[in-house]
C-alpha cells in the first residue's frame, strides 16, 4: 500500500472535529496518536483498521466531544518495526503532546513497553500475545487472546475427536510465545501437538506443508498474524492436498486482504475470536462501509472500542497520561461495539463476553461454538 494512499485517507481526520457544536471559544483538541505502519508491506492494515478509530472520533465529536474538547486522531508511521515503533511514539508524545496512544503488533509493542512507562503515557493494543503486557504499568491489550478462545477450541476439539493438532507460526518472538500455549490447548483436548514456524520474509512454504501432510493431523492451527505468510500458507496447504480441518487463531476472514488472498481457500475454515456481528453492530458496519466501501473487520472494531475506552477515561479525569492509565487500569462498564460492555482486567487485558468459534459456510460466518 503506498504511502500517499494511507496519508489521503489520514488528511481526512482533522475534519473529526468539526461536528462540534459552535461555541464563543473553540477547546483545543485531545489528541489520540496512533504508531501504525504506514508505509511497508504491512500498510495495507493501517487503511482497514484505521477508519474504526476515526469513526469514533467523529461519533464522539458529533454529541460534544470530550468535556467540549473535540478528539482528533494524529498517527505516525512504525513500519511495524521496533525501532519505528519507539521514534513514532516519541514523536507524537515529545512533539505533538499525545496522551494517549494505540498501537499495534507484538515486536512494536515489546519495544513501546519501557517508554510508555517512562513517558507516563497509555497504550491500548490489540496484540494476540498473553501476559506481555502485564509488567508494564501503562500498557493495555484489547483482544481475545489464546487465554480466553483456548478453551472454546479445547472444548470443540475434544467433541470432534480431535487427535493429531499441526500448528503454523510466525518464526518470531509472538510466534514462539504463542506455540507453547497452543500446546497446552491441544493436550487438554487430549490431543498430541506438532508446531512448524514460518520464515516471514520467503513466500515457499510448500516443505512445511508436506510435513503437514506427512503427520496426518486432524486439525491445522493458523497462526500467523494474518499477514501474508499467513495466507500464502494455507494456499500451500491446500494445493497440496491436505484436508484436514483448518482453524485460524482469529477471526481474520472478516479482513478484506486476507479473505481476498486466501480466496475459495477460506470455505470451511474456522475462527477463533472475535467477529463485528451483523445485529448488534449495524450503525457501525454501515458507518464503515459508507466510509471505506468494504465490510469491516474486528481489528478495525476494536479500534474504534478504544477510543471509546479513552474518551470514557479522559471524561472521568483530565487530558493526562497518568490520569487516563489510572482510570484504563480498573475501567469497568464501556460500551462495545461487539455488544455487551468493557472491563480491564488485572492483567491489562479487557474481558469480554463475545469470543466464539466460527466457521465459513457458503461464503459466511457462522458461530458454532460460544466461551
Amino acid at each position: 500500500m503506498k504511502r500517499t494512499t494511507v496519508l489521503r485517507m489520514l488528511s481526512a481526520t482533522a475534519a473529526f472535529a468539526a461536528p462540534l457544536r459552535a461555541s464563543a471559544q473553540t477547546l483545543a483538541p485531545y489528541k489520540i496518536g496512533m504508531t501504525f505502519p504506514l508505509t511497508g508491506p504491512l500498510a495495507s492494515v493501517s487503511t482497514e483498521y484505521i477508519p474504526g478509530a476515526q469513526l469514533a472520533a467523529a461519533d464522539i465529536n458529533r454529541t460534544g466531544g470530550v468535556k467540549g474538547h473535540p478528539l482528533l486522531i494524529v498517527a505516525e508511521d512504525t513500519q511495524s518495526t521496533p525501532q519505528g515503533g519507539v521514534a513514532a511514539m516519541r514523536k507524537l508524545v515529545q512533539v505533538d503532546g499525545v496522551q494517549a496512544i494505540i498501537t499495534i503488533y507484538t515486536n512494536v509493542v515489546t519495544a513501546q513497553m519501557p517508554l510508555a512507562d517512562e513517558l507516563h503515557v497509555p497504550t491500548i493494543s490489540n496484540i494476540l500475545t498473553p501476559n506481555l503486557v502485564s509488567r508494564s504499568q501503562y500498557s493495555f491489550v484489547h483482544q481475545a487472546t489464546m487465554e480466553s478462545t483456548g478453551p472454546v477450541l479445547t472444548s470443540f476439539w475434544r467433541a470432534q475427536h480431535v487427535k493429531r493438532v499441526f500448528a503454523f507460526f510466525s518464526d518470531n518472538a509472538f510466534g514462539q510465545q504463542f506455540s507453547p500455549l497452543a500446546r497446552a490447548v491441544a493436550q487438554a483436548a487430549g490431543a498430541d501437538y506438532t508446531p512448524a514456524f514460518l520464515d516471514l520474509t520467503t513466500s515457499d512454504y510448500r516443505g512445511i506443508a508436506v510435513r503437514a501432510k506427512e503427520y496426518a493431523p486432524d486439525a491445522i492451527l493458523v497462526a500467523a498474524q494474518g499477514g501474508q505468510a499467513e495466507t500464502t500458507a494455507i494456499r500451500q496447504i491446500r494445493e497440496l492436498g491436505v484436508r484436514a480441518p483448518m482453524y485460524n487463531a482469529a477471526v481474520f476472514f472478516q479482513e478484506r486482504s486476507w479473505r481476498e488472498a486466501v480466496g475459495a481457500y477460506s470455505e470451511g475454515m474456522y475462527f477463533a475470536g472475535v467477529a463485528v456481528p451483523d445485529g448488534v453492530a449495524h450503525a457501525f458496519i454501515a458507518a464503515y462501509r459508507a466510509k471505506t466501501g468494504f465490510t469491516p473487520d474486528y481489528n478495525a472494531a476494536q479500534l474504534y472500542d478504544m477510543v471509546k475506552m479513552y474518551a470514557a477515561a479522559i471524561a472521568k479525569s483530565s487530558y493526562d497520561g497518568q490520569a487516563i492509565r489510572n482510570v484504563l487500569a480498573t475501567s469497568t462498564g464501556v460500551p462495545s461495539v461487539f455488544g455487551g460492555t468493557i472491563s480491564m482486567g488485572p492483567n491489562h487485558y479487557t474481558i469480554t463476553s463475545s469470543v466464539g468459534l466460527w466457521q465459513v459456510r457458503s461464503g459466511r460466518l457462522v458461530r458454532v461454538a460460544s466461551s
